[in-house]
């Protein structure tokens, strides 16, 4: 029985360092340089918004930059070659949505997969009635939830070049990303609290409410009509909002704002 007991023991020591070395390969793959002199100017040419942000969280965004790059892969699709540019304006949009949040650099994503433009999912689509669609969809980007995001290039490019549009291809697809955290987006991401969560189902649920009856009736405001598709579309949709249009968020849904500000951690409204 001692002996049993002590393969067992020898058996759970072998697997929990084989893990440990699994998690050492995942957040530890290489090393990432810092980014040079040439590669801050050319990101600031195409990421205005990179120089507007305080000096702190410039310096902050550099460093959640090198923990994004040192362990996540980019893969060039339809022959695409990833340069040193694309994955630095990628990490830089992507990791805005941390820069108030102690947390590392998006544990669960492993790849962005970038096309040169828009691309087809090719995934059956199941439509009401039990139509399933076989064509597939047009479409600029994807959050997976097995840790897989997929980017059009030209539209990272569009959105870094457009800062106040309120709208941000890279930002859209990281915030399912932070929804899909505990599994499945829903457009409730992790809070830190029951009584935050409770507070953020409130909020939220109202101003999804009202905004899926403006929809309905054909008005257009502050906030995309894509919105409406469904609760998860509508957290990545009023993120997009947050970080480019933060001033016109708060003077038109002040409570989103308010606990968009609490979950990120940010007052974007200085950023404009």
């Amino acid at each position: 029985m001692a002996i049993v007991t002590l393969v067992v023991l020898a058996l759970l020591l072998i697997a929990w360092w084989l893990y440990g070395e699994q998690l050492k390969k995942r957040f530890y793959r290489r090393r990432e340089k810092p980014l040079s002199e040439t590669d801050r100017r050319q990101l600031a040419t195409d990421m205005p918004l990179y120089l507007r942000l305080p000096a702190a969280q410039r310096q902050k965004l550099d460093g959640l930059m090198q923990a994004f790059l040192s362990r996540i892969d980019f893969i060039g699709c339809d022959g695409l070659t990833v340069t040193a540019r694309m994955r630095h304006l990628v990490a830089a949009q992507a990791c805005l949505l941390l820069l108030g949040r102690d947390e590392p650099a998006y544990p669960t994503v492993h790849s962005v997969y970038l096309f040169e433009g828009d691309f087809i999912n090719k995934m059956p689509q199941h439509l009401p009635g039990g139509i399933v669609d076989m064509q597939g969809k047009h479409l600029a980007g994807e959050s997976w939830g097995d840790g897989r995001v997929i980017l059009s290039w030209q539209g990272c490019l569009r959105s870094a070049e457009h800062p106040f549009d309120g709208q941000n291809l890279v930002v859209h697809e990281f915030a399912h990303q932070l929804d899909q955290a505990k599994g499945f987006a829903t457009g409730a991401p992790l809070q830190r609290s029951i009584p935050e969560a409770q507070q953020w189902q409130q909020v939220f649920s109202h101003a999804f409410r009202r905004h899926c009856e403006a929809t309905f009736h054909g008005h257009r405001g502050l906030i995309d009509p894509y919105g409406a598709t469904n609760p998860a579309e509508f957290f990545a949709v009023v993120s997009e909002v947050f970080f480019e249009q933060g001033q016109a968020l708060y003077e038109h849904e002040p409570d989103m704002y308010q606990a968009l500000e609490h979950f990120y951690g940010l007052n974007t409204r200085l950023w404009h």
